[in-house]
């Protein structure tokens, strides 16, 4: 029976995969068209990927700034865009379901081009994270929901929101978020300081400023590591600091002797061990924050943390998440305090007061495939 997942984000496409992957035991075999970027989440975990599969500059945050959206168009976003209705009409006309996997576009497409019955994981809008900053729903994304047989919010507050305002198909199963990270080798002994630099363009404005920090800090007791997205190394602009390929795990090397690992598809494994992190990122700060590693972070000029977004996730964060001005002196003086017993531990009670607990992706596949069974026979 095959199940159509569309998403719009790497996070989603994360997400997503970790959803598909447990509804393949219940019968199902999912394909995904993802919205934004190569859908790399679904390939490493073996769905077939359908739609042109193409990067814009902007990484999917257009909306923030009309140069991104500019440049955007310009690399072909409306041709592509069009590729990706057509791709989602064509697998749902073989497809039992269309699941979506994030916000209000996601939905629309799915609801415009996608078959019924149509589920929705909302990993994006956190009414925590909105905290009377504005509505963290729109009303054409309340509508477009009422098309859906079920939505998953992704923290309890956001279902009583969401009831609130008058919508029956909400039902609150945990963040699936906290099932993404891969566990795997790493190479080098915890505990871990991770560098989470996120996966888009702010890497190369905050890597090096991470790196600065950790030189600072000095002998610290912790094994400094990058949970490294595989963004080409290339293009830093790294003072004193040389890559050391030939070795596993490859290794950035300070001129004076520090030295920082770089590691792919083990973060569970990083996250276990992890003492702190610095953070630019989206769902690997969230994912740290669940797993209870008080995170320091600090804005960039974009494209995904700037300082509106960093505020943002302070809010949903909580005392989870210190935030700084961008200069390695403030990095290295919350990096300190959060290192204190007592700030881990109101950094760990506030992250999975957030973040939930493990265990969702199998929950909400159990609830949709409960639900497509009592709906009878499969188009």
């Amino acid at each position: 029976m095959r199940l159509l997942f569309v998403s719009n984000g790497h996070g989603e496409d994360t997400i997503g995969a970790v959803l598909a992957q447990a509804l393949r035991p219940l019968g199902y075999a999912p394909v995904a068209v993802p919205l934004v970027g190569r859908g790399e989440a679904y390939e490493k975990a073996g769905f077939p990927v359908l739609g042109p599969r193409k990067e814009m500059p902007s990484g999917g945050f257009a909306a923030r700034n009309p140069a991104h959206l500019w440049a955007d168009l310009r690399a072909g976003w409306l041709s592509m865009s069009l590729e990706h209705y057509q791709a989602v009409r064509q697998a749902a006309k073989e497809a039992v379901a269309t699941i979506v996997v994030g916000d209000v576009y996601a939905l629309g497409v799915g609801v415009i081009f996608g078959g019924e019955p149509l589920f929705l994981l909302q990993c994006q809008s956190s009414v925590r994270a909105w905290d009377g900053h504005g509505r963290p729903y729109s009303v054409t994304e309340r509508l477009l929901m009422r098309r859906a047989v079920q939505v998953y919010p992704r923290e309890p507050e956001a279902a009583d929101w969401l009831r609130q305002a008058g919508l029956t198909n909400v039902c609150y199963l945990g963040n699936p978020m906290l099932d993404a990270p891969a566990e795997g080798p790493v190479g080098v002994k915890p505990p871990y300081l991770l560098l989470l630099p996120g996966s888009r363009a702010d890497f190369y404005h905050s890597l090096p400023k991470m790196l600065e920090a950790v030189r600072r800090l000095g002998k610290s007791g912790l094994t400094p590591v990058v949970a490294w997205a595989g963004l080409p190394l290339a293009s830093l602009q790294l003072e004193d600091w040389a890559l050391e390929p030939g070795q596993e795990p490859p290794s950035l090397r300070h001129r004076e002797g520090h030295r920082v690992y770089l590691v792919q598809g083990a973060f569970k494994t990083l996250l276990q061990g992890a003492k702190a992190a610095l953070s630019t990122s989206g769902t690997a700060a969230e994912q740290a924050a669940g797993y209870g590693v008080p995170l320091v972070g600090f804005p960039t000029p974009g494209p995904q943390y700037t300082l509106a977004f960093a505020q943002k996730q302070k809010r949903l964060l909580g005392e989870a998440l210190h935030l700084v001005t961008p200069e390695p002196g403030a990095i290295v003086a919350a990096l300190r305090a959060v290192l204190n017993d007592e700030a881990r531990q109101q950094a760990r009670a506030a992250g999975r007061a957030a973040m939930g607990e493990p265990g969702a992706a199998w929950r909400i596949a159990q609830d949709i495939h409960h639900r497509l069974s009592s709906l009878g026979p499969s188009r």
